[in-house]
């Protein structure tokens, strides 16, 4: 019956029929029960539904027939419950995916909880974790993110507290594409190496496996490389922003600086012809020669004094020029000279 499954479909089906009959003939429940689901699943890979259900419906009933106590031949005391359980929560996983592919999710979700039900009452942890796993491909397929993480983690708990690493890789798979989705690309990637690592050290067991995971990861550094390309632009384009309103400040403070001297100098100006009698010997100062005074005293040039002062050096030779006048001097050493005698 097993054995033609993926090499003859015809055959498989034709061995799970005389397997069935066979089982009848022998008043055994379990043996046609394997058969009638067999013969469901075939169907449901020819994606014949009705097919489907009709013997998924009668595997059904032979599991009622079991757990109502009939006895088999070789089970004159009736069959254990924990082998019951087993059955019913293989076809119960089937019954979810068949009424999941025809569209019918709240269907699928009922015979999906009925199995995981079971799962916890044995406490068999890799058949709840490639439950979880299921769930969380469904309802990741749904657009539930929040349920599909749920789900997702918790095929991961059950799996490392069995202590298979395939069943910790594969959702963990299942997340890295889901956050990869979402946008978030440093995160998808932390989940994706982590499922990688597993899936490169078993190539030969987890071929395609591993090829989905390389094909996102991939996406995800091609999306992290745009993402730089991008922020480091953005940077680029704040820097220079920052820069030219350095600049333009500076140049505003100079403006300024040079308003007030201008402001200074005609000021001065308007005093002198309003001044009458003879000049005082005492000379008076204007702030910004009293600003350049001790500079020039310190040997600068009038360039640098400008640029110390964020002024331009035209400024700063008026204001030389007006010093050699005010103390009647011919150059810098003289004013100098007479200034510390005056001042």
């Amino acid at each position: 019956m097993y054995g033609y499954e993926r090499i003859n479909p015809d055959r498989s089906m034709y061995a799970a029929r005389r397997a069935y009959h066979l089982g009848n003939e022998l008043k055994s429940l379990y043996q046609p029960y394997l058969a009638s689901k067999f013969i469901g699943q075939l169907f449901y890979n020819k994606e014949q539904y009705d097919s489907t259900i009709f013997y998924y419906r009668i595997a059904l009933g032979y599991l009622d027939r079991m757990a109502a106590g009939e006895a088999g031949p070789d089970t004159p005391e009736g069959y254990p419950q924990e082998k019951i359980d087993d059955a019913a929560s293989s076809l119960y996983g089937n019954l979810g995916n068949l009424y999941y592919e025809i569209d019918s999710l709240p269907q699928a979700i009922k015979y999906y909880a009925r199995a995981g039900e079971i799962f916890k009452q044995y406490d068999w942890k890799i058949s709840s974790s490639i439950l979880e796993h299921n769930l969380g491909d469904i309802w990741a397929g749904e657009g539930n993110d929040a349920k599909a993480i749920d789900c997702y983690n918790a095929a991961i708990r059950y799996a490392q507290e069995a202590g298979d690493s395939l069943w910790v890789a594969s959702p963990k798979l299942g997340l890295g594409a889901l956050f990869m989705r979402q946008g978030k690309v440093t995160k998808a990637l932390r989940y994706l190496q982590e499922a990688d690592e597993y899936f490169s050290r078993h190539q030969d067991q987890e071929y395609y496996d591993r090829i989905a995971t390389l094909d996102i990861m991939r996406q995800a550094y091609q999306t992290q490389k745009r993402q730089k390309t991008v922020l480091a632009t953005a940077f680029a384009v704040l820097a220079l922003a920052l820069l030219l309103l350095l600049m333009t400040t500076r140049r505003a403070q100079r403006l300024k600086k040079e308003k007030i001297a201008a402001d200074e100098a005609i000021g001065e100006a308007l005093t002198g012809l309003e001044k009458t009698g003879p000049p005082s010997r005492k000379v008076e100062l204007s702030r910004g020669e009293q600003e350049i005074l001790p500079m020039i005293a310190e040997g600068l040039t009038s360039k640098e004094i400008a640029k110390r002062l964020f002024l331009t050096e035209q400024t700063i030779k008026w204001r030389r020029q007006r010093l050699l006048v005010k103390f009647d001097a011919k150059n810098t050493a003289e004013m100098l000279s007479k200034a510390s005698e005056q001042i």
